[in-house]
């Protein structure tokens, strides 16, 4: 049991005597002199003490709030958040959700973070699935308000306020989003181009043609580049002509910051530099500065691919699809210690089918870099 004796002015001395152990300390104020008895008893008989106040005092609204600030703080001179990446500007997408008052995320902002427990969050994602009237094998039902992947995208930015939050201030808190509180998403997608041994028809020039008839030019060459650099939207829009070499033997595309917070070169084929070409200005010199797309956000590729790949001529074929094309190439063309050392999307690409071997001959890459550098 702990004692704490006032001597006087400023001094309050702790006496702890538990299972033979005897431990003195002096503190200046009462409250230290308690919290480190409580601290310390608890150590000294396997239940250490651990001050869960802060937590239980805040809410999911200042919590986020605090957690915006940790990743985007607000830019003094515009009072909106810099967004250093694509993902960091998703994730303030996701908290701006929570932190709204539409009736459709539990009303949890106002909730004490250490109240909000598995099941509550269980229970807002069969309303907002519409699980209840789901058919059998469904994630959701008519009536739900987003999809699956939305409502597990939304679930993991509150799974990681919570892990930023136990780093940040040490408690009790514990985290809401475990195994079973996300929906299931299912199999990705599985598009792939369509050649001649597939169907009656080569998806590939045929997209080439629809791309170059866009009122966008440059669309045609960032169909070819995404599907032979497997670059994303977002490394795209931000290549800068400063990062791009097309001279010499080793032409090459160096990527500053790419999704997983990363940077990487990107060796250029011959088709890569050829559509890179396409891209330069009257004169064919190429600028020491600038973007290489005149695009604002990395959604304007998506935008600019669905108003000219129609859905008659080209069924269920997305932007995306054309990363998924390119990484599925690459595990068709290298062997297993090669693509498993290359890709970040490790779950992604269908296995390595033995009738397009042939059909797509290696693409001439550089000599002077491996191809488990392609895709950081």
């Amino acid at each position: 049991m702990a004692t704490i004796e006032d001597r006087g002015d400023f001094q309050y001395r702790v006496k702890i005597r538990r299972k033979g152990v005897s431990r003195t300390r002096t503190f200046e104020t009462y409250k230290e002199a308690e919290e480190w008895a409580l601290r310390m008893e608890g150590k000294i008989v396997g239940r250490d003490y651990v001050d869960d106040r802060r937590t239980r005092d805040t809410s999911l609204e200042q919590a986020l709030l605090w957690y915006l600030d940790q990743i985007a703080p607000v830019d003094r001179a515009t009072g909106k958040r810099k967004c250093r990446t694509q993902h960091i500007k998703n994730k303030v997408s996701q908290a701006k959700y929570w932190l709204a008052d539409n009736g459709t995320n539990g009303g949890f902002r106002t909730w004490s973070l250490a109240s909000i427990l598995p099941w509550d969050l269980l229970e807002w994602r069969r309303d907002v699935l519409d699980e209840d009237n789901a058919e059998h094998g469904d994630a959701s039902g008519p009536d739900a308000i987003c999809s699956p992947q939305t409502a597990a995208h939304r679930l993991n930015l509150i799974s990681c306020l919570y892990n930023a939050w136990r780093l940040a201030f040490p408690g009790t808190v514990t985290n809401p989003v475990i195994e079973g509180v996300r929906p299931s998403i299912g199999n990705g997608r599985n598009r792939r181009l369509m050649t001649l041994e597939d169907s009656d028809v080569d998806e590939e020039p045929l997209l080439y043609e629809a791309a170059a008839k866009s009122s966008r030019p440059w669309l045609k060459p960032a169909v070819v580049l995404a599907i032979e650099t497997c670059m994303r939207q977002a490394e795209l829009a931000g290549l800068e002509w400063n990062r791009v070499r097309l001279e010499g033997d080793s032409p090459y595309a160096f990527l500053e910051r790419t999704k997983n917070d990363r940077s990487r070169s990107v060796p250029l084929s011959t088709r890569a530099v050829a559509a890179f070409r396409e891209l330069l200005p009257p004169g064919g010199v190429k600028p020491k500065s600038g973007k290489v797309f005149p695009v604002e956000t990395p959604r304007a590729f998506g935008h600019a691919f669905r108003d000219a790949v129609k859905e008659k001529e080209f069924p269920d074929l997305r932007w995306h699809d054309l990363r998924h094309e390119a990484i599925s190439r690459l595990f068709e063309r290298t062997d297993l210690p090669t693509r498993s050392r290359s890709l970040e999307d490790r779950d992604r690409g269908s296995p390595s089918a033995p009738r397009r071997l042939r059909k797509f001959p290696p693409t001439p890459w550089p000599k002077w870099i491996s191809r488990n550098r392609l895709c950081g």
